[in-house]
C-alpha cells in the first residue's frame, strides 16, 4: 500500500527498501501510532502526528489495575507535562542531500554551459579573422580589432601587419588619384590588382580615353577607345560617333561616280552639248561662279560665251585627279553632300596665236547625294 514517508512526507510503498526522496529504510522499519494510527518509524518513540508517546496506553482503553484501588488522577501542570513531552525529530538529512544534489547538477550546468559559450567565441573569433585577413578594406580589419580584443596575439598580429599593407596601398592610391595620370594609374592597377579602388581606376582611365578619343574626333580615334574599353562607359557614344564619321568616308564607288560627273560636265562643255550639261546639274543651282539664284539656262549662256571667239576651233578639259572630297551635312536638309575640290585643264584650239591656248583652273564645287551638281566655282590658276 502507499503510505506517507514519516522522514519527508513524501508518498511512497510500505514495501519500499527506503524512500526515494529522502533515502530513509521503509520496509520492515515501519509501523502505526497506537494512538492516532498514523504511519512513523519503529524505532520512534513520539508519534511525529499526534505527538504522543508510544508507550502510553491509548485513552480509549485504559489500563485497570485489579489488585489495587484505582487513584484519583493527578493533573499536572501543564509546563510539566510540556517538559515530559519529547521534541520530533528533525529531518535535516533528506533536506541535506537534496541541496547538495541541485548544487551539483547548478555547477555541471553552469560548467557546460561556460563550455559552449567559451567554444562559441572561440569560432566566432576564427572565422572573423578568416574573413579579415582576406579583405582588402582597412575598416573590416579595424572592426576586428575592435571586436576582439582578447583574441590571440597571432591573429591581432597578422591583422595588424595587414593593416598596415592596406595603408600603404591607400597612400600610393591617393598619390595616383591627386596625378590624374593614366600611366600612373595603370601602373596602381598592375601593382595592386586586387585592390577596392581598381574599379575607381578603370573608370578614370576610361573617361580619360574617351575624352582624348572625343577631342581628335576621328574614326581611328574612336576605334581604339571602342577596343581598349569593350564595356567602357562611353562605349556606345564611341560607337555612334564612329558611324556618323564613317558615313562621311568616300568609299571608291563615290570617287568614281564623282570624277564621272565632272568629266561629263567638262566634256559637254568642250562639245556645246546642252543636254549633257544639264544633266548633270541638280534642279537648283545654288551658285555658279560665285552667282547666286542662277538658272540652268544661265550655265546654257556659259557655255556659248566659251565659244564666241571667231578663232576658236575647238577646246577640250582635261582632269588633273587630285580630287579632295569630303562628305559635309546640309544644316537644312541633314542630307551628306559631296564637297569637292579639284584642278583641271582647259586647251583652245585657235587661229590667232596670240591669244590664250591653255589655263589651269581650280574648281570647287557640291554636289548632291544624287551625283548632281549643286553649286560650282571656278578660278583661274595660270594661262599661257
Amino acid at each position: 500500500m502507499i503510505i506517507k514517508c514519516p522522514e519527508c512526507g513524501h508518498q511512497v510503498s510500505n514495501l519500499a527498501e527506503s524512500c526515494p526522496s529522502c533515502g530513509i529504510a521503509i520496509a520492515g522499519n515501519i509501523t502505526k501510532c497506537p494512538h492516532c494510527g498514523g504511519t512513523m518509524l519503529a524505532n520512534q518513540d513520539v508519534c511525529p502526528n499526534c505527538l504522543e508517546s508510544i508507550h502510553r496506553q491509548p485513552a480509549s482503553t485504559p489500563a485497570v489495575n485489579h489488585e489495587a484501588p484505582v487513584a484519583e488522577p493527578v493533573e499536572k501542570p501543564a509546563a510539566e507535562e510540556q517538559q515530559q513531552t519529547p521534541a520530533p525529530k528533525k529531518k535535516h538529512n533528506g533536506i541535506l542531500a537534496t541541496l547538495v544534489v541541485a548544487l551539483v547538477i547548478a555547477l555541471g550546468i553552469a560548467f557546460v554551459g561556460y563550455y559552449f559559450y567559451r567554444h562559441t567565441q572561440e569560432q566566432n573569433e576564427q572565422y572573423a579573422y578568416e574573413n579579415a585577413i582576406k579583405s582588402s578594406e582597412p575598416a573590416v580589419l579595424q572592426n576586428f580589432l575592435d571586436i576582439y580584443p582578447m583574441a590571440s596575439k597571432a591573429h591581432r598580429d597578422s591583422i595588424e601587419a595587414h593593416l598596415e599593407v592596406l595603408k600603404q596601398i591607400d597612400l600610393e592610391w591617393g598619390n595616383a588619384l591627386r596625378s590624374r595620370s593614366k600611366a600612373a594609374l595603370l601602373k596602381y592597377m598592375q601593382m595592386h590588382p586586387n585592390s577596392i579602388h581598381v574599379t575607381e581606376a578603370k573608370l578614370i582611365v576610361d573617361s580619360l580615353d574617351w575624352i582624348q578619343a572625343a577631342t581628335t574626333n576621328t574614326l581611328e580615334s574612336y576605334k581604339s577607345y571602342m577596343e581598349t574599353h569593350a564595356d567602357g562607359t562611353h562605349y556606345d557614344d564611341a560607337k555612334l560617333n564612329y558611324d556618323k564619321l564613317n558615313e562621311r568616308v568616300v568609299t571608291p564607288a563615290e570617287e568614281q561616280m564623282i570624277s564621272q560627273l565632272f568629266n561629263n560636265y567638262f566634256s559637254s562643255l568642250a562639245k556645246e552639248d546642252e543636254n549633257s550639261l544639264l544633266s548633270t546639274l541638280g534642279s537648283v543651282v545654288r551658285t555658279f561662279f560665285n552667282r547666286q539664284n542662277v538658272t540652268k539656262a544661265d550655265v546654257i549662256q556659259y557655255m556659248k560665251q566659251l565659244h564666241d571667239a571667231a578663232d576658236i576651233n575647238g577646246m577640250n578639259f582635261l582632269m588633273n585627279n587630285d580630287w579632295k572630297i569630303d562628305k559635309i551635312e546640309n544644316i537644312n536638309t541633314g542630307e551628306l553632300e559631296y564637297s569637292v575640290t579639284f584642278s583641271v585643264d582647259q586647251r583652245i584650239d585657235r587661229t590667232d596665236p596670240g591669244q590664250e591656248h591653255f589655263a589651269t583652273y581650280k574648281v570647287s564645287a557640291m554636289v548632291s547625294p544624287e551625283g548632281k551638281i549643286l553649286d560650282l566655282n571656278m578660278k583661274k590658276i595660270t594661262k599661257q
